[in-house]
């Protein structure tokens, strides 16, 4: 893989700590895999000892599949190459007896605390999903900062904050005494316990000679310790992101550590790459002249040595419909006279909900078109059942797995009683399932009510030891024996629902054999193993990439991250959608200008611009100001299409 000169540098440094500006479409995936090979090939560095984090799974898989030309499988294999969240569990793991955990732990996911949180809420908050998700920003704060639920009632102050932090306390014990982890557990829990015993903590330092963190931008406080603690003996590391693209603050991640570096590590080596390899030049110059007005420690200009490029295009309409129609005369004219494939479009916006419109006017035009909305595979009612089913195997302590499956499929025992089951838990301090063979159950449970628990609560047990011994059928086992296929046909009734529903369970089927069988790059894994990995979501999607599909691609610029397309439009460029109205209230644009930023270094060849003059909202037509943003960008390389149909 050729490099420039200062990949290169970045590359061969590799004594003590190194931060790499790695601007968009400059190759920091190229640096991160050349680096790894450097260390093996050149510097005799143990590929057990070499750790490179990412935030996707996708960024994991990656890494690996672009070593396989470069070394080879016995070296990759023992890299450890995964999530900040997969490398959490490990350390998890390999600490358990460390820890106040069983080592049949099972993880939450957000749905499931969601479920959970309107469950353990008052009604103000279980029905005003708004304060339902500050709930649970607010949870992962406080877990981020390190703090107990105490710290958190000590540290409120408004009455909605003291309330908060009983709800944290109430949740905490929940997941205690059921044995599950959140995601924000997978940092925190190693974290603490390397502050606490300094002999876990050098042990750890000791076994990682070399850190590698991709999409360092997005790293929250929790996992920024987490990175000083495992680098403190040699602060051989070398961290890889572009403050200009950090566009998840809503998730923890703050742009603070970049500047804390400097400071914690006063001999941090920093290197910009600027040189761009995807765009045109005319939108390397509009995105280099919108983000100069956030104020930015570090400064950088990219560049391109591709051709300038045409004009950036903005469209106006006059309403939503005809803004979408203006983006779809435009791709369908490319289409026709240039024979510029679908596939080669992308279409971004702030919210999920800008597609209704483009949806309505591409079926009208014949364009086809597929939306990214990152809904999970894992979220599907039909696969969160039988993962719930297969989670109360592995640990029988999960309270919240037993409540979701025990009546489904339909074993005729109501709310009621699992109201019973959960009172009487409470009570003795111990879990539902312990509950179910508890002597003194008889006194509050019929006796037909408690002949199906106990038939339940037996079969449980029954495919327990059967995991044991075949683990590569047991799903099939369970849904053969809960009769699952035929309840989902009675239960959805549309053929297309059930069709779609059966296929998924299928494919779920599939990939744990796979999971638990392995194959050359990844090891054979044990069932427990296997749905820690799903939880985490750490598969690779079955379904075809876009790129494979002739389809005009849409997805918010939160998706596009990390994406490329040859022609991007950029849709609602008015005030109050990009930057959105809470930016403007609370007077926080630059990270809106981030993610404009981002989208705008989506595009290869050509970008558009789109707004209009009027949008309905609630019913009521509402007069909107063009996007300051539009403003912020170069005028001689813009131009403006004021023709309204």
């Amino acid at each position: 893989m050729p490099l420039n000169c200062i990949q290169k540098n970045a590359v061969e440094f590799i004594n003590g700590p190194c931060l790499i500006l790695a601007g968009a479409g400059s190759g920091k995936t190229k640096v991160i895999i050349n680096k790894i090979i450097y260390l093996i090939k050149y510097c005799q560095y143990q590929p057990k000892n070499i750790i490179a984090l990412t935030f996707t799974n996708k960024a994991a898989h990656e890494i690996k599949l672009r070593l396989l030309k470069y070394l080879d499988i016995f070296e990759i294999k023992q890299i450890t190459i995964s999530t900040f969240h997969s490398f959490g569990l490990k350390i998890i793991k390999k600490e358990i007896d460390f820890l106040e955990l069983n080592s049949n732990f099972s993880l939450f996911d957000e749905k499931d605390q969601i479920s959970l949180l309107k469950k353990i809420t008052n009604k103000n908050i279980k029905n005003n999903t708004k304060l339902l998700k500050n709930l649970i920003f607010t949870i992962s704060y406080w877990k981020n900062k390190f703090y107990t639920p105490s710290d958190a009632q000590l540290l409120s102050q408004s009455s909605q904050e003291k309330d908060f932090a009983y709800f944290y306390e109430k949740y905490t014990i929940y997941l205690r005494e059921s044995n599950i982890l959140d995601f924000d557990d997978l940092i925190c829990l190693p974290t603490l316990l390397f502050k606490k015993n300094k002999i876990i903590k050098h042990r750890w330092q000791k076994k990682i000679t070399y850190l590698l963190v991709d999409e360092y931008q997005d790293t929250s406080h929790s996992q920024y310790e987490l990175i000083k603690i495992l680098t403190k003996i040699n602060s051989n590391f070398t961290l890889v992101g572009d403050d200009d693209q950090s566009i998840y603050s809503w998730r923890g991640a703050t742009t603070q550590n970049i500047f804390l570096l400097k400071k914690d590590f006063p001999t941090l080596k920093i290197i910009k790459m600027e040189q761009n390899y995807r765009s045109y030049g005319r939108i390397l110059k509009a995105a280099n002249k919108l983000i100069s007005y956030n104020p930015n420690y570090f400064k950088k200009k990219l560049f391109s040595e591709l051709k300038y490029g045409n004009k950036i295009k903005i469209l106006i309409g006059q309403n939503e419909e005809i803004e979408a129609e203006k983006i779809a005369q435009k791709i369908l004219c490319a289409y026709s006279k240039n024979k510029i494939q679908y596939k080669d479009y992308a279409i971004l916006y702030r919210g999920n909900h800008q597609s209704q419109i483009l949806e309505k006017i591409f079926l009208k035009r014949n364009i086809p078109y597929r939306i990214s909305n990152n809904s999970s595979f894992f979220s599907r009612p039909e696969i969160k059942n039988l993962l719930s089913y297969l989670r109360l195997v592995i640990n029988p302590n999960d309270n919240y797995a037993f409540s979701k499956i025990l009546n489904v499929p339909c074993r005729r025992i109501g709310i009621s009683t699992l109201n019973k089951i959960e009172a009487f838990a409470i009570k003795k301090n111990i879990s539902f399932f312990q509950v179910s063979s508890h002597p003194e159950i008889n006194n509050f449970l019929r006796q037909s009510t408690l002949e199906k628990i106990k038939k339940f609560v037996s079969w449980i047990n029954k495919i327990y030891l059967i995991s044991i011994s075949k683990p590569y059928n047991i799903l099939d086992i369970i849904i053969h024996d809960i009769q699952y296929e035929a309840w989902l046909s009675k239960h959805l009734k549309e053929p297309d629902k059930i069709n779609q529903s059966i296929n998924n369970v299928h494919t779920l089927s599939h990939w744990i054999k796979s999971l638990i069988k392995g194959n050359d790059i990844e090891k054979p894994m044990s069932l427990l193993e296997v749905i820690t990995k799903m939880t985490l979501r750490d598969i690779i999607n079955s379904e075809k990439k876009p790129k494979d599909l002739n389809q005009v691609q849409l997805m918010t610029l939160h998706s596009s991250k990390g994406l490329e397309f040859s022609y991007v439009f950029i849709v609602g460029m008015s005030e109050g959608i990009l930057p959105n109205s809470k930016s403007i209230d609370e007077n926080n644009i630059e990270e809106e200008r981030r993610l404009a930023y981002v989208g705008i270094t989506r595009a290869k060849k050509e970008l558009f611009l789109t707004y209009c003059q009027t949008r309905m909202q609630y019913g009521q037509k509402l007069y909107t100001l063009p996007s300051r943003f539009l403003f912020e960008l170069p005028e001689e390389d813009l131009h403006w299409d004021k023709n309204f149909f």
